[in-house]
């Protein structure tokens, strides 16, 4: 009897390893690999009862107790239940005297088992032969107690044949069970928790930009992970297993041979910095290496990681090379997206006068010379909107107040995004060139004795005086003006007093006029005055006309100051009217030409209007 129950012990620690397979064989489907579970542990169960110790008709003991017990344990309550519903019922369908006493087993089982599983994960227990030992005593002997409930003459025998060969053969083989399934158990968790690191590692290999490379030291590869092939020298098929003097220009060669013994050596993580034309071109890596604590293959190894910094060591080139054209002659300022100014160069401190202190921080506009209108401003800062750029003549005021011409050019700089981050200006000082250009001018527009525009700026302002009486239905006069008797102050008293008499005249006659008239000198003693706004009506404009020739005549006719030479003159003057009709501008000319020799025929200091 004691042999069948070995007998049937051994064959249920055989049978069990099924469960460790429906495990694996489940994978992530948990509830599906506890189901089946149970149902492998309750078959197991009802298999052992095919195969019982017969203790008398209708009484048998086998190791459901045992199965029960560590399904608790290791499959949790649903495979606990699965298996003790199956293997309650099939003893209850077995019937006999200790039908219902098998049945009491049975649940004694399962809640033992789930009762350990308990106490192991509240720390109560360990899983160790000790503890298991006594789980198994104590399942046992609980189980044992129910069978103090069949009739006296089978418990009698159970005492004398079974009890002590079922406790001492099915504890220690709970004690086992639960061992083996809690190593496979330990096994499985290991496995999974190496996949599970395993496939993280690659997963941050491959997502990682850098390539990885484990070296033996003879400088071979036995692993190579790149991102992208076209970052190694040579293709992968031709790298692995290749010694680097294999693969590497024979300068690269030594010098990493010798980088890879220097980390065996040291010990500590190395760093080095390198060029290489890969697959994709030049580029600049940046490598760490460090050794492995464990031998490959009986030989010693580093593993490196390699970075491509070329885009980097670019970028900083890039900036100091802007750091230098920013420091350089040209004024430049650096403001964020907002216009508040963030950097300004030692050559535009030297220009506004302003220190680095006093404008970072501070508002491009603080630089505004009131010159220009918001117009002018809408337009430049639209231009840099749809083009990225502005270059124009710009006045800005110094620290000091005073204004100063600028050739200026803003330039937007935008992220990968086009969304501006920052404006570029740069300013140079163009006062010089704005001197020329006014001397430039002076000398083609304007009379270099009186300072008063000359013969072609006349014709210019009397061309738009015309064009605006046509278009506002005004009326104007040109006035032609002769100094009487001009000659005679050269040769009695020399060019000399003549230029100082022009020059009084013209600004005599300036002083006549309003804002909106000219005054011009179109050659030798002849004056042209140009009145611009005369009253609509036309009589009316020939009276203001008349009016400001007398005015003209009569400061003329006050006695001169010539550096102590005391003068007298007069002049002549000629009237011709134009209107909103279309006119001809040298017939206008010549209109108050005739009419200023008419006055001088009249006997001089004295006016005419052509047409009386």
């Amino acid at each position: 009897m004691t042999l069948d129950l070995i007998y049937s012990t051994a064959l249920l620690l055989a049978l069990s390893a099924l469960y460790e397979f429906n495990i694996r064989a489940w994978g992530q489907r948990l509830f599906a690999a506890q189901v089946c579970a149970g149902l492998i542990f309750g078959a197991i169960c009802i298999f052992g009862m095919l195969h019982p110790a017969n203790l008398a008709p209708g009484v048998i003991f086998d190791a459901r107790s045992v199965i029960l017990g560590v399904a608790g344990i290791f499959g949790g309550p649903v495979v606990a239940v699965i298996a003790g519903l199956m293997a309650g019922a099939y003893r209850l369908w077995l019937g006999g005297a200790g039908a219902l006493v098998g049945a009491a087993v049975v649940t004694t089982s399962v809640l033992f088992g789930l009762g350990m599983r308990v106490a192991l994960r509240r720390g109560w227990a360990q899983p160790r032969l000790l503890d298991f030992l006594m789980f198994g005593a104590m399942l046992h002997i609980a189980a044992l107690g129910w069978f103090l409930l069949l009739p006296m003459q089978h418990l009698q025998k159970l005492l004398e044949t079974l009890a002590f060969p079922y406790l001492f053969v099915l504890t220690p083989s709970t004690a086992l069970l639960a061992l083996l399934l809690n190593d496979l158990q330990e096994q499985r968790h290991a496995k999974q928790a190496l996949a599970r690191s395993e496939a993280m590692r690659r997963a941050i290999t491959r997502a990682s930009p850098d390539l990885l490379f484990v070296l033996d030291e003879d400088g071979r590869y036995l692993e190579v992970v790149s991102p992208e092939e076209h970052l190694l020298y040579r293709p992968l098929t031709e790298t692995l297993g290749k010694r680097m003097d294999e693969t590497l220009p024979p300068a690269e060669a030594r010098r990493f041979q010798d980088f890879l013994l220097q980390t065996l050596k040291a010990g500590t993580p190395q760093k080095i910095e390198y060029e290489l034309d890969t697959l994709g071109g030049r580029h600049v890596f940046e490598g760490r290496s460090q050794a492995l604590d464990i031998r490959v293959d009986g030989k010693r190894a580093v593993v490196f990681v390699a970075r491509d910094i070329t885009e980097r060591v670019k970028a900083e080139q890039d900036r100091r090379v802007a750091a230098v054209a920013f420091e350089s002659r040209q004024a430049m300022l650096v403001s964020d997206a907002g216009t508040v100014i963030l950097r300004v160069n030692q050559a535009f401190v030297d220009l506004m006068g302003y220190s680095r202190e006093e404008m970072i921080g501070r508002k491009t506009s603080t630089l505004r010379s009131g010159r220009h209108d918001a117009a002018f401003y809408e337009a430049m800062w639209e231009s840099v909107r749809k083009t990225g750029k502005w270059e124009g003549e710009i006045w800005d005021q110094r620290k000091g107040g005073d204004l100063v011409p600028l050739w200026t050019t803003i330039t937007a700089v935008r992220d990968a995004h086009g969304a501006v981050t920052h404006y570029v200006a740069t300013m140079n000082d163009i006062s010089e060139r704005k001197l020329q250009e006014e001397e430039i001018r002076s000398i083609a527009f304007y009379d270099p004795l009186t300072a008063l525009p000359n013969r072609r700026l006349l014709l210019e302002r009397l061309q738009r005086a015309l064009t605006l009486a046509r278009r506002n239905g005004q009326h104007g006069a040109l006035l032609f003006v002769d100094v009487d008797n001009f000659k005679q102050i050269n040769d009695e008293h020399g060019h000399h007093a003549g230029d100082l008499l022009l020059q009084e005249i013209g600004s005599r006659l300036g002083r006549v006029v309003r804002e909106s008239d000219t005054v011009a000198r179109i050659g030798g003693d002849e004056f042209v005055l140009v009145l611009e706004h005369l009253n609509e009506d036309p009589a009316l404009a020939r009276t203001e006309a008349r009016q400001i020739a007398a005015k003209a005549l009569l400061t003329m006719a006050r006695p001169y100051d010539l550096e102590g030479l005391v003068y007298h003159a007069s002049g002549s003057i000629g009237i011709a009217m134009f209107n909103q009709a279309e006119v001809d501008l040298d017939l206008l000319m010549r209109q108050a030409d005739e009419a200023m020799y008419q006055a001088k025929h009249a006997g001089k200091n004295t006016v005419h209007m052509h047409g009386g």
